[in-house]
């Protein structure tokens, strides 16, 4: 038999869970308004990523990856695709990525690329949709991603358009990473 401290207990419990799950539901969700902003803006076409990110590095915390303006000159890739490269490092821990890049007209900017480190080797492919009106561009991650402004009109200190610098800052690194490998 169960004790009457246990039916209470359980009864209280039961009715806290039932009270927090009926204040969940009721809570409305917080309205995002970068996210209408960005859905109310148009898809950025494939040129204007082209120009937007060609011939530039975009430096990450932990690395940078290099947007080439060259085609890829892989045999099995679309003659469009053009060459990625890339480096990351936390702390003792260290990988690069070679691949390519390709933009699509619906605002799609994806980054496919073999990552390798020490231990192991893995294809990955990240894809960023970007929105543009009136001189702001949005941009998220395609998959789990949320809206946020990477360029401001006019443009902001702390944009994260202002880290797609000219030029190839990556190659340099990952040569030496790739000869630490070896």
């Amino acid at each position: 038999m169960f004790s009457i401290r246990f039916i209470f207990i359980n009864a209280a419990l039961s009715a806290l869970l039932l009270a927090g799950s009926a204040a969940a539901v009721s809570k409305p969700k917080p309205v995002d308004e970068t996210a209408k902003l960005a859905e109310a803006a148009s898809p950025m076409k494939a040129d204007a990523l082209v120009k937007l990110y060609a011939g530039r590095t975009w430096k990450w915390k932990t690395g940078g990856g290099f947007l080439s303006a060259e085609a890829s000159n892989s045999w099995f890739v679309p003659a469009d695709w053009k060459r990625f490269a890339a480096w990351s490092r936390q702390g003792r821990r260290w990988s690069y990525g070679e691949g390519s890049w390709f933009a699509t007209n619906d605002g799609k900017l994806c980054l496919h690329a073999l990552w390798t480190d020490e231990d192991w080797r893995s294809s990955a492919r990240t894809c960023f949709l970007h929105r543009e009106k009136d001189g702001v561009i949005y941009q998220k991650r395609s998959v789990g991603g949320r809206w946020y402004v990477f360029s401001h009109n006019p443009a902001e200190v702390t944009d994260e358009a202002r880290k797609l610098i000219a030029g190839d800052r990556v190659s340099q690194e990952l040569a030496r990473m790739k000869t630490t490998r070896r």
